[in-house]
């Protein structure tokens, strides 16, 4: 009876402890983008706490990625902060279509955070905001709101590859 008891007593605290990692990395997967009203649409619409990833929705761009290449390449200003790195952006693609909530986050070549300044952040804003083809993302035949992302790769200040 001793060694049944203390069985179950350790599998209750491994089953706890599986339970409490599991609430913390589907709470934390990737982060959601809360509304900023210093610099987000107070009018943009959502339907509330967004599940999605853009590959769990099947939420694109028409022309996908080739397009938004296409579209962004050439007209990428060169970076004086950024020499060498990637910048993500990622953003919400909301029911309706619609983009808002884009967040910045950057490293270097080495994998350290890094930074753009704000008036680089602005320029490829008014590059990303015009990208208005979005396929809206769904789930089970329901219009869904999900995060996207648009990463660029940066050498000698320059935009290479966007993807």
């Amino acid at each position: 009876m001793k060694i049944l008891n203390r069985a179950l007593f350790f599998s209750f605290l491994i089953c706890s402890a599986i339970i409490i990692l599991l609430y913390i990395s589907l709470t934390n997967e990737v982060g959601n983008i809360a509304m900023n009203s210093k610099t987000d649409n107070p009018n943009f619409q959502t339907k509330g706490i967004i599940t999605y990833q853009y590959y769990q929705a099947s939420t694109k761009y028409k022309g996908e990625r080739k397009t938004i290449r296409e579209a962004l390449i050439n007209k990428v200003p060169k970076l004086a902060t950024r020499k060498k790195g990637w910048i993500v952006i990622r953003f919400i693609v909301n029911h309706q279509g619609l983009t808002d909530r884009f967040r910045f986050f950057c490293i270097d070549e080495k994998y350290r955070d890094a930074k753009l300044s704000s008036q680089e952040e602005e320029n490829l804003l008014k590059l990303i905001r015009p990208l208005h083809n979005w396929k809206i993302g769904k789930v089970n035949g329901e219009k869904v709101d999900s995060y996207y992302q648009i990463t660029f790769k940066a050498e000698n200040g320059k935009v290479i590859d966007i993807f």
